[in-house]
């Protein structure tokens, strides 16, 4: 039977998963209090650090390659590739001129792939899904993608990583993709499957490797996204610190949400500033973004802007200040991680908290103590590294947008 991407995606996809999480995502915005800390756990064995090298495309040779070889190509471009391996035009009823669907019958099993391209120029976004009401035809389907992928060069340049289970009302987590596969064989039969694989690498690129198997819904999907695709690079190519830039109170690095790239840094004065305690002196003034809201941060009073940005739901922010963020300098080495007790996160009202897993804190450690002006300040300072991730883009919102804010004061 034909099936319509469209409506298809609306019905199953959105209803049953967006629409649902958005409701409650909603509802919580408006009503939740700030995150009490949570107790902390021995820190992990410190992680290898990130290598940036150059993104490489793997040659086509199976559908996970096909699409990632897809992102950010020419429309042009991506449609030779998938031509050659016999898919076609197939844009019955769509609506939506900057998607297009195209289709190949494989051994008996139809392949919808969904192409978006902006303004008809760069792809950024294809997913690849087969819709089969029979689950020993998807589960194998499945296990192929997650195995193309483990076996891809993208793999090895994964910074995020995220698994979900249920399976007959039954959770599990999973540490790596190998222990999924694993799993994914041990599956002979259920009646309500969702099995999720997603993550990040250090090129923005987005993966999700997704099965729904239900009475109301069966398809298994490939997605991979670029938003950033086409768009000029951002990265800083000299260095440009100053001395003026050392002798002040406060420094502000910008490291990205999805690479942990350093975006660069920004030092300022505070009137007043506090010679005793731990932990910087925050002050937080936060509206929830039920629709629009916004936060800001000031050191000890409201003389003292620190940040200031609106949060926007289903939309996206701006910050309005600190803007201008500089290159700084980078240096060869980084400095071990520490742990929580001199670099942890602080929560919308401005209040330090520890978590169970610092993954994250260790990727953002291992960028900002590569920078010639954090090691300066930080070696001046007895007070703790405070670490903001802003989301101007929040509900159905877009990690590309987010980055975060890392405080030290000297």
């Amino acid at each position: 039977m034909k099936t319509d991407f469209f409506k298809f995606r609306t019905v199953n996809k959105f209803f049953a998963a967006i629409a649902f999480s958005a409701i409650l995502m909603l509802l919580a915005a408006c009503t939740r209090e700030p995150v009490e800390p949570t107790p902390q756990a021995p820190t992990i064995q410190e992680l290898p650090p990130i290598e940036y090298t150059p993104e490489v495309n793997d040659p086509v040779t199976n559908d996970f390659t096909m699409v990632k070889a897809c992102i950010g190509k020419s429309l042009n471009e991506a449609v030779a590739i998938i031509t050659e391996r016999d898919y076609h035009l197939d844009n019955n009823n769509n609506p939506y001129p900057e998607i297009d669907e195209y289709i190949r019958t494989d051994n008996g099993t139809e392949k919808h792939l969904a192409l978006s391209h902006p303004s008809q120029s760069i792809v950024r976004l294809g997913e690849l899904f087969v819709k089969n009401e029979e689950l020993s035809v998807m589960l194998p389907i499945y296990k192929q993608w997650l195995q193309e992928f483990r076996a891809s060069s993208a793999y090895g340049k994964l910074v995020r990583t995220y698994f979900s289970w249920h399976v007959d009302g039954n959770t599990r987590n999973f540490q790596s993709l190998d222990e999924l596969i694993a799993a994914v064989d041990n599956i002979q039969s259920a009646e309500d499957i969702s099995i999720s694989f997603s993550g990040s690498d250090i090129y923005a690129n987005e993966y999700s490797i997704y099965l729904s198997y239900a009475s109301y819904t069966q398809w298994v999907e490939l997605c991979i996204k670029n938003s950033r695709a086409g768009q000029p690079s951002d990265d800083f190519t000299q260095s440009d610190l100053q001395d003026t830039d050392l002798h002040k109170n406060i420094l502000i690095s910008k490291i990205d949400y999805l690479t942990f790239r350093y975006k660069g840094f920004y030092a300022l004065n505070v009137q007043n500033p506090v010679q005793t305690g731990t932990e910087i002196p925050f002050l937080a003034e936060y509206q929830e973004p039920c629709d629009f809201g916004w936060i800001k941060l000031y050191y000890q009073n409201t003389s003292n802007l620190l940040m200031s940005g609106d949060i926007i739901w289903s939309g996206c922010g701006e910050l309005e200040f600190p803007i201008g963020f500089r290159a700084g300098r980078q240096l060869d080495n980084r400095l071990p991680y520490p742990g929580q007790n001199k670099i942890a996160y602080i929560n919308n009202a401005g209040a330090y908290q520890t978590v169970t897993d610092d993954v994250d804190l260790q990727r953002i450690w291992q960028t900002v103590s590569k920078q010639q002006e954090f090691r300066l300040y930080y070696a001046n300072s007895h007070k703790k590294v405070a670490v903001y991730l802003y989301t101007p883009s929040v509900g159905i919102g877009n990690p590309a947008d987010w980055y975060y804010l890392v405080f030290v004061e000297q």
